[in-house]
């Protein structure tokens, strides 16, 4: 009986240690497996994590050549706009000056529609003739002499004649007599051409009846004008008031 119990007792030992042996064997057999699955894990993740790494190099990469470009866009950017305020300054001060030329020349008209003759000379000429006379010339000298103290001042020339003879010669024989005076007073007076406005009228606007030899004596003519602006005309009202009781006298007796 005792022995019995014995064979019993070895049996179920030796019956759990094959159990047991079997046990870690399939244990071993599952963990291979287990073990070849985590390390193939692992080299995926380190796939993966070294292309995230070399995208996001890629990334930092684009973003600084991409900050590079957008600077210099933007440097070129402020240089361009820069450049048209510059240009934008230019033409403003193009169009100020124009301006200012502009209300100047505007000015001068205003003056020019204002401008009043101070002095008329006429200057007679025999028939059919548009030479000067000695006392022409002196007339013009002495008209010539009062210039010298005016700054602003135009003159007006204009030739006339009678009604004798056909209108398309009389027109020509008054352009060559006002321009006889022109001559004259630019190149032996010296008054500057540009100051001196010439016209030819013929026989138009006479000065007197053409039906007597006296009128058509008057007739035959150039008008010399000096013409002046309103401020001139004061200036010189005011200088001819300051002019002391000796020297008016003096010209009251010339």
């Amino acid at each position: 009986m005792q022995n019995a119990v014995k064979l019993s007792a070895v049996l179920l030992l030796i019956g759990g240690t094959t159990g047991c042996l079997a046990t870690h064997n399939y244990v071993k057999q599952q963990d291979q497996p287990l073990a070849t699955n985590i390390k193939a894990v692992d080299t995926k993740v380190d796939t993966n994590n070294k292309e995230l790494d070399q995208r996001i190099t890629d990334v930092d990469r684009q973003s600084e050549q991409g900050y590079s470009e957008a600077t210099s866009k933007a440097e070129a950017a402020d240089q361009h706009a820069a450049k048209a305020d510059q240009d934008a300054q230019g033409a403003q001060q193009t169009a100020d000056k124009g301006v200012n030329i502009a209300g100047q020349a505007e000015q001068q008209i205003d003056n020019i529609d204002n401008y009043h003759a101070v002095k008329t000379e006429n200057v007679l000429f025999g028939f059919n003739r548009a030479d000067l006379t000695q006392d022409d010339q002196q007339q013009l000298a002495d008209m010539a002499q009062t210039l010298g103290s005016m700054k602003h001042y135009a003159i007006e020339v204009e030739g006339f004649t009678d009604s004798t003879g056909p209108k398309q010669y009389n027109l020509e024989l008054s352009q060559r007599r006002a321009d006889t005076v022109v001559r004259y007073l630019t190149e032996d007076q010296h008054v500057p051409l540009l100051k001196i406005h010439m016209v030819g009228l013929g026989e138009d606007e006479p000065a007197a009846d053409n039906h007597t030899a006296d009128g058509r004596k008057q007739n035959r003519r150039v008008e010399v004008r000096i013409m002046t602006p309103p401020e001139t005309q004061t200036a010189n009202t005011q200088t001819s008031s300051t002019q002391t009781p000796g020297s008016s006298l003096q010209s009251s007796r010339q």
